[in-house]
């Protein structure tokens, strides 16, 4: 029965087996035959990683700035007229009125309307404490606006239209900005941007020379700005009779960029 499952396994006819082959030649084949199959299995077995193996590669990584200043194109100045009243009646009335008289002294100045806006109103409630009890003391009328000037003579502008909004009853002040134009903004920041990457790949290349290293390739980038807008705040001027002048200041874009490079 052994001899012929053995037969069957190799693949030949059980009847083959009285042909010149005792039980022992028989066994010897099949052992013979086994062990050549099981190195055969071997060798087309599926390579196996050598341990310790690694695809990552070395990095360098390094931060690149740049700074460019120049004078202002705009100013920005926010204003607005606060009022408290006991009638929120009252105080809606007198806040425009105020706000009204303080847009036509804009307007006289020159500057048309479109860059004249309201950017914020509010009306609140305001209580006190009297004998461990609120009391309604009246309602807060906060009415801002926000008035854009671009052209010659910034700081000259930004003071008359203080003076006139002062003169018509506006009693709260956000603060003066100076800025640039989107366009300019736009043009400063790609330029900011280049010299940030010069700066991060002259860095690059000055630690990869210490090093001994060789710089193939970039494997990320980032980048990033900041434009400060001087800010003017006036508040300690208001209602001191005087005429008022600003001085602008320069604007400064600030670029930065954070690089990894390959290394090898």
């Amino acid at each position: 029965m052994l001899e012929h499952l053995l037969w069957l396994y190799l693949g030949f006819p059980p009847f083959l087996h009285v042909v010149n082959m005792n039980r022992n030649a028989i066994f010897a084949l099949v052992v013979v035959t086994l062990a050549v199959l099981g190195v055969t299995g071997v060798a087309y077995s599926s390579p196996v990683a050598p341990i310790g193996t690694t695809d990552a590669q070395n990095t360098l990584s390094v931060v690149g700035n740049a700074e460019l200043s120049v004078q202002p194109d705009t100013v920005k100045v926010v204003m607005g007229a606060s009022v408290l009243d006991v009638s929120v009646q009252t105080a809606t009335t007198t806040a425009a009125t105020k706000i009204n008289d303080a847009i036509d002294a804009i307007k006289a100045l020159g500057i048309p309307e479109s860059q004249i806006e309201t950017i914020s109103y509010s009306i609140n409630a305001e209580y006190r404490w009297v004998k461990d009890e609120q009391v309604l003391v009246g309602y807060r009328v906060i009415h801002t606006l926000q008035v854009t000037y671009n052209g010659t003579d910034l700081g000259k502008t930004a003071g008359n239209i203080i003076d006139a909004c002062v003169s018509n009853g506006l009693n709260y002040i956000g603060g003066v900005y100076f800025t640039v134009s989107d366009a300019t903004l736009s043009t400063l920041q790609s330029q900011a941007l280049e010299l940030a990457v010069s700066n991060a790949q002259s860095k690059a290349n000055t630690i990869a020379r210490a090093l001994n290293v060789n710089i193939v390739g970039v494997q990320h980038v980032s980048e990033s700005y900041y434009s400060p807008q001087p800010l003017y705040n006036l508040r300690s001027a208001l209602g001191e009779g005087m005429s008022t002048n600003i001085l602008p200041g320069a604007v400064t874009v600030s670029a930065s960029v954070s690089v990894t490079f390959y290394i090898q």
